[in-house]
């Protein structure tokens, strides 16, 4: 029941970074302010998430996960509470912060929450689950949040998003188990932990794979109106369908085992570099174009959990939570390199098509490291040799473990 939970909140804080996206204009002329200035509230909000995950991590790593998620949650409540009531540009942009704070914190206690309360082998599947939130907010929380600003006002849509952050926290109230935290970390060893190469390794493969695909996803409407012919419909439908493929990609990431994360993960990276190379002659045609982004969505959101798993079972639970909240940052990192490099492309004058075959460098970059990853790893240490949250180097007397 948690996992449900975890991935209402997800839902939840993923949907309140969303939608403002969607109604800047409003915003922009509700408070007398410029449309650079709305966009102001967008990059803030990311150089938050960016960089104070991974300190909030830190700062909080000797909490109790229960009461730190339930905390994390109440703060998403407050900041989206505060959007909707914001009289003011500085008040809105305030109650952001606190909503970006809360963003990335969540995913990293979120994580940990998941792989705690059940078996080993599940744990893959819950982790996915939590991320699937994500990819329902990009289906269903950013449209509906713009329907619901543009008919009723920009705020209304925070009073839905302050709704689902209560319903959250609800849930986190009632049902999430009491997961303790490791004790015995200090915070040289948990980032010892997580410069280690094998880890490094890892975040590469975020790093690189979400550069290539946010390269291409970006421009992805443009191109749809631009080079594949759709109209206003056709173009919203086709992203329906891509967001269907990101909770298809999510499903078929959580029937991987922990232990079997190293030898799969080559499998989506693959796809995805293939379809990135593909779309420059897919994307000229309507049907392929649109089964393209089914497939795009698919392979990316079939990567990032498979990572994060991985990633968090590598370093050991002592230093979970502040891996979980750097690759969070990588990932952020990643998508403004991507939006920069399917910019550069169209500077150069190649042209839209062009993006994803040029998208698709990096995912080649991602797999050769994944590829690189498992051959430093031939008999699958690490998450492979020891239950999934107990890194090689920690007894197993040291796991916050089991189902909480």
């Amino acid at each position: 029941m948690i996992v449900y939970v975890l991935m209402l909140c997800s839902f939840a804080v993923a949907t309140a970074e969303f939608v403002l996206v969607g109604l800047l204009s409003e915003v922009a002329a509700d408070l007398s302010v410029s449309l650079p200035a709305a966009g102001f509230l967008v990059t803030a909000y990311m150089v938050v998430v960016t960089v104070g995950g991974p300190v909030a991590a830190v700062l909080t790593r000797r909490l109790p996960r229960r009461g730190l998620l339930a905390a994390t949650m109440a703060i998403a409540l407050l900041s989206a509470a505060g959007s909707a009531a914001a009289g003011s540009y500085g008040t809105l942009l305030a109650a952001r912060l606190g909503s970006a704070l809360a963003q990335a914190l969540f995913m990293a206690v979120a994580s940990q929450v998941a792989m705690a309360a059940v078996p080993p082998e599940r744990q893959t599947a819950a982790v996915a689950k939590v991320f699937n939130g994500f990819a329902l907010a990009t289906v269903i929380g950013l449209p509906l949040g713009t329907l619901v600003g543009q008919a009723y006002g920009w705020r209304a849509t925070f009073v839905l998003v302050t709704a689902l952050a209560a319903a959250g926290l609800a849930g986190v109230l009632l049902v999430a188990p009491a997961v303790p935290h490791d004790a015995g970390g200090t915070v040289r060893g948990n980032v010892t932990a997580v410069l280690r190469a094998p880890v490094l390794l890892g975040l590469l493969v975020t790093g690189f794979a979400l550069t290539g695909f946010v390269a291409a996803f970006t421009y992805v409407a443009p191109v749809l109106r631009e080079v594949t012919g759709l109209g206003p419909a056709a173009v919203s439908a086709a992203l329906v369908v891509y967001g269907l493929g990101t909770i298809a990609g999510n499903l078929l990431a959580g029937r991987v085992r922990p232990a079997r994360i190293l030898p799969v993960l080559p499998a989506p990276l693959g796809a995805l570099a293939v379809v990135l190379l593909a779309q420059g002659v897919l994307l000229r045609h309507p049907v392929a174009a649109v089964l393209s982004l089914f497939a795009l969505g698919a392979s990316a959101f079939a990567v990032v959990p498979l990572v994060q798993t991985w990633l968090m079972g590598e370093v050991g639970p002592g230093a979970a939570g502040l891996v979980a909240a750097v690759n969070i940052s990588v990932a952020g990192l990643a998508g403004a390199l991507g939006a920069a490099l399917g910019a550069a492309v169209i500077g150069t004058g190649l042209g839209l098509p062009a993006i994803s075959p040029i998208a698709a460098l990096p995912t080649l970059a991602a797999l050769l490291t994944a590829a690189l990853l498992r051959t430093a790893r031939p008999r699958d240490q690490g998450i492979g040799a020891t239950p999934p949250g107990v890194s090689r180097h920690q007894s197993l007397d040291h796991a916050s473990g089991g189902e909480g």
